[in-house]
């Protein structure tokens, strides 16, 4: 599945820029209330013989209460080293699971406690230190556990919203990523052979009155899962070593997800798509 996930990456970099949008931090699941997107099929779990995704949701397996959602999320969550070598841990390490991070009017993310649609919202932060003369690497990643499917269709949808209204967005106190470019890439297009919906966006990362530095957004969902990474760069990092650690993390996480949300047919290659 790694291999695939990052010809999905390549692909969403070659042709970011597209109209299509993301908000710019995992820090930032969407927002509460908002008409029910059309259904689609629940389906799809790493790439399936021919190249397609054959996951299959168990609906049994869905966490149906805040408890069960958070135990998902504590166990499916990545750690330092799910990132690569010279990974640490940041202060603070997570957020509270009860609350998540909402795109105001005025383009300024906050926290907020999470709408009655989400039963647990983790973040969980690490960094790359500073090193050779180069910044530090500081990523987050984000993990959301939905009621039901259509409420993860929802935050995937209204994330493209965000981004199309605030181009520029302020992160934190002190921090600004400006020149984003963003595409969405469904089950199927533009490569993504790995998770049923996938959104990033690629900017510049302006922390104080530094910058321009590389920045890389990623979220994907898995039923009534998201899992979304930011990274942010300093000065002398690539794009490239920004994005790898958070990648491999993203890439580990989703495989646990899929192993504790999977019906067992799709495990040993008899699953159809359920809808």
């Amino acid at each position: 599945m790694a291999a695939v996930a990052l010809s999905l990456l390549l692909t969403a970099a070659c042709t970011a820029g597209a109209d299509d949008g993301a908000p710019a931090d995992p820090e930032s699941p969407a927002a509460e209330s908002e008409p029910e997107p059309e259904p689609e099929e629940t389906g799809g779990g790493g790439p399936g013989a021919d190249g397609a995704y054959d996951f299959v949701l168990d609906p049994a397996k869905a966490p149906a209460t805040a408890a069960e959602a958070a135990g998902l999320v504590d166990r499916v969550a990545p750690a330092p080293e799910n990132f690569g070598p010279g990974y640490v841990v940041r202060d603070p390490a997570e957020d509270d699971p009860g609350e998540w991070a909402v795109l105001g009017e005025d383009c300024v993310w906050r926290r907020a406690p999470v709408p009655d649609g989400v039963l647990a919202s983790l973040t969980r932060y690490t960094e790359l230190p500073a090193a050779d003369g180069r910044g530090a690497v500081q990523a987050a990643m984000v993990i959301t556990v939905h009621r039901d499917v259509r409420g993860a269709q929802w935050e995937m949808a209204r994330t493209i919203e965000d981004a199309q209204r605030c181009p520029e967005q302020q992160l934190r106190q002190n921090e600004w990523v400006r020149g984003l470019t963003s595409m969405g890439q469904e089950r199927g297009t533009l490569g993504n052979r790995t998770t049923e919906d996938a959104l990033q966006e690629f900017g510049e990362f302006y922390p104080d009155a530094a910058g321009p530095y590389p920045y890389h957004w990623f979220r994907i969902r898995i039923g009534p899962v998201t899992v979304a990474f930011s990274a942010k760069g300093g000065a002398g990092r690539t794009q490239e070593e920004v994005t790898e650690g958070p990648l491999n993390a993203l890439v580990d996480t989703t495989t646990r997800l899929e192993a504790e949300l999977g019906a067992e047919e799709a495990a040993t290659g008899g699953g159809e798509d359920d809808a």
